[in-house]
C-alpha cells in the first residue's frame, strides 16, 4: 500500500521526488518515506518522542507537551544516509529498509540537551521522564548489583513487596523509585523489576543470578 497523498507531504532530493508521513505511537514517530511516483521499497524508521513537562508547586511534574519533531531538513539527511546505506526505493521489495538511530542521523535532537540530563534540583521544566530512564538504566547496572542487604531484602519478599531506592538528587527533582521482586521463572532465577513511582511506565526489569 502506497502513502495516501492525504496527510502526506512531499520534497525532492537531487531531482527525485518522495513522500513521507510521519505518525506517532506508544510515544515514538513513525516516520515513513517511499517514491512519490511509481513507489518500491519503503523506508521506516522511528524516533523516540520528546515529552517536556513542567513543575507544579507542589512539585507534581505535568506532561506540556512532545518536543520532537520531524522537518524536511531532517527528511532529506535521512534520505541520503539510507540511499547510501542500502535502501532500494524503486525496487519493488515488499519488506521495508528500516533505519536505526534516526534522530542522531537526522540531526533533530540538540546535543545541549542529550547532555543535560542531569539538572538542577530546583528546575521547573525538563524531560523529566528520560531523567528517571537514565536513572534506572544506571542502578541497574551499578548500585544494585552490588547492594547485597538490599539482595537479601528482596529475595525474601513475596512477589511484588516493593522497597524504596532512596536518592537524595532524584528527590530533590521529585522523583522517587522502588525495586521489588517481580516473579521467579521456571529456572528458579528471580526477575526483578525497578520502577519510577510517578511514572510508572518508566521500569526496567533483569534476571538477578546471584542467590541466597
Amino acid at each position: 500500500m502506497t502513502i495516501p497523498k492525504k496527510g502526506s507531504r512531499s520534497l525532492v532530493v537531487d531531482e527525485v521526488r518522495y513522500r513521507w508521513v510521519a505518525s506517532v505511537h506508544d510515544n515514538a514517530i513513525n516516520l515513513v518515506i517511499e517514491l512519490a511516483d511509481e513507489p518500491g521499497q519503503k523506508l521506516q524508521t522511528y524516533f523516540h518522542c520528546r515529552d517536556l513537562y513542567v513543575r507544579s508547586p507542589d512539585g507534581k511534574w505535568r506532561f506540556q507537551s512532545q518536543m520532537q519533531s520531524i522537518k524536511p531538513s531532517h527528511v532529506k539527511r535521512i534520505i541520503r544516509h539510507s540511499l547510501r546505506s542500502g535502501w532500494s526505493p524503486g525496487e519493488k521489495i515488499h519488506k521495508p529498509y528500516v533505519l536505526r538511530d534516526a534522530a542522531k542521523i537526522a540531526l533533530t535532537i540538540d546535543i545541549i540537551d542529550i547532555d543535560s540530563r542531569f539538572i538542577e534540583p530546583e528546575a521547573k521544566m525538563a524531560y523529566i521522564k528520560e531523567i528517571a530512564a537514565d536513572f534506572l538504566d544506571t542502578y541497574m547496572a551499578l548500585s544494585l548489583c552490588m547492594d547485597f542487604k538490599m539482595h537479601d531484602q528482596i529475595m525474601d519478599s513475596r512477589p511484588g513487596t516493593r522497597f524504596p531506592i532512596g536518592d537524595e538528587n532524584m528527590q530533590k527533582m521529585g522523583l522517587t523509585f522502588s525495586v521489588y521482586l517481580d516473579f521467579v521463572n521456571a529456572r528458579n532465577l528471580p526477575v526483578i523489576a525497578l520502577q519510577c513511582n510517578e511514572f510508572p511506565d518508566v521500569v526496567e526489569t533483569f534476571w538477578w543470578f546471584c542467590s541466597t
